[in-house]
């Protein structure tokens, strides 16, 4: 029977040949607490004891609403789902759906995660929110897969 570290050895260098060869890029980045509506009066700077009040830091990533600081940037693929897929998942909704698989090396086992996936044949940056569990394919870190829906609710 082979081993976990055994097949890691096997795939992991073919791996990390194929994924930067499909010219997509993963860039990973903690979901930012919340913020203030635009347009909806500030948070008082006292609360209702009268203690101060720490406001949210300024947006670190303004060209990605609801990001937070990078974390890093991975090579992967992305793909939108077609009807058929949507389907077989359960989703009715006409947002546009996505499913990514990212290099092994990608630390996606936290949650709080946003994406961001740009490269290959996406004429702009695309703007993920993960519909569910990321899986960690056949427990054996070789990739990682997740399904996501487009904040944009753009098509590629």
């Amino acid at each position: 029977m082979i081993t976990t570290t055994q097949l890691q050895g096997y795939t992991r260098p073919i791996l990390d040949q194929v994924f930067p060869a499909l010219g997509q890029t993963l860039r990973v980045f903690k979901t930012q607490a919340a913020t203030p509506t635009p347009g909806q009066q500030p948070p008082p700077d006292l609360d209702e004891r009268g203690e101060p009040i720490t406001l949210p830091a300024p947006d670190p990533t303004p060209s990605t609403p609801g990001a937070g600081l990078p974390i890093g940037e991975y090579p992967c693929i992305a793909y939108q789902l077609d009807a058929k897929d949507k389907a077989d998942l359960g989703a009715d909704m006409a947002v546009p759906l996505w499913e990514v698989v990212a290099h092994w090396s990608a630390p996606l086992h936290d949650p709080g995660l946003l994406f961001e996936v740009f490269g290959g044949e996406l004429p702009k940056p695309l703007l993920l929110s993960p519909l569910g569990d990321i899986v960690d394919e056949g427990t054996q870190r070789l990739c990682w897969t997740f399904t996501a829906r487009a904040l944009e609710g753009r098509s590629a």
